[in-house]
């Protein structure tokens, strides 16, 4: 899926389950019952009856408080003092900041995924990989506690989820682990046996040249999604999620 479509999908996901719950509460007026509830109980049912159906549409975690908090926002917005949409805003650039320049979002991998990259590891006898776009550690900090003996690099440039994923690393005091805040472009690919990315359509071709130039023969380049164009993978490896994740391999 395109840079641009991504976000507009998320926005009409975050909208419709926001419209699903309100129709839903207009529903219930009109036929006359009255709920015993106060102003906060009711905003608080419809911020999380709308993150269960934003979840249940493919909106990814990130999204659940959002969710929650925006009927209150909506509600209280006289009284939510103007400081708190300006850190809200800069919370979001902390974030997002390196998706235009990178022209990579901020996607997610799932846990089923986080399985099929170990057991990769596993299968190649890896001792080394590398997560590029690392956001905030988790594959990392898995692959790390499933693999004692495999050094796991992750490399990530949005301030924010660098610093989120250092701390959680050092939280799980993972020797083998570690986040590099560095571009992708900057890491030298050649220390791994294996390197995982889930990027955008945009970058991939320019990947692969670097991968060719710095991986080492019989290395492994995981791609979440997203095609070399013009080159045929070793293989696709399809995982059983919801959303049909599919992983391409390019052996060098």
């Amino acid at each position: 899926m395109s840079r641009i479509l991504q976000p507009i999908l998320n926005l009409s996901r975050l909208v419709l389950s926001q419209a699903i719950v309100l129709g839903g509460f207009v529903i219930v007026q009109r036929m006359g019952w009255r709920l015993p509830l106060g102003i906060f109980e009711i905003l608080l049912i419809h911020g999380v009856f709308s993150a269960l159906i934003g979840r249940l549409l493919g909106l990814w975690w990130f999204w659940v408080p959002v969710q929650i908090l925006l009927p209150f926002a909506v509600v209280y917005n006289e009284v939510v003092p103007a400081w708190a949409y300006g850190l809200a805003f800069i919370a979001c650039v902390l974030v997002f900041w390196n998706g235009a320049k990178e022209q990579v979002p901020f996607y997610m991998t799932n846990r089923q995924t986080w399985n099929a990259i170990s057991g990769l590891v596993s299968r190649e006898n890896a001792k080394s990989c590398a997560d590029l776009g690392s956001g905030t550690g988790g594959i990392v900090i898995y692959l790390a506690k499933a693999h004692p003996g495999v050094r796991v690099d992750g490399y990530e440039t949005a301030p924010l989820l660098t610093l989120i994923s250092k701390l959680l690393v050092a939280m799980n005091r993972r020797p083998n682990a570690a986040i590099r805040y560095k571009s992708l472009w900057d890491a030298d690919l050649s220390q791994y046996d294996l390197v995982y990315c889930f990027l955008s359509p945009v970058p991939m071709p320019g990947l692969y040249e670097k991968a060719k130039a710095e991986m080492r023969k019989g290395t492994l380049l995981v791609s979440n999604s997203f095609e070399i164009p013009g080159v045929t993978p070793l293989d696709v490896l399809e995982v059983h999620d919801a959303r049909h994740t599919k992983l391409f391999l390019y052996r060098f």
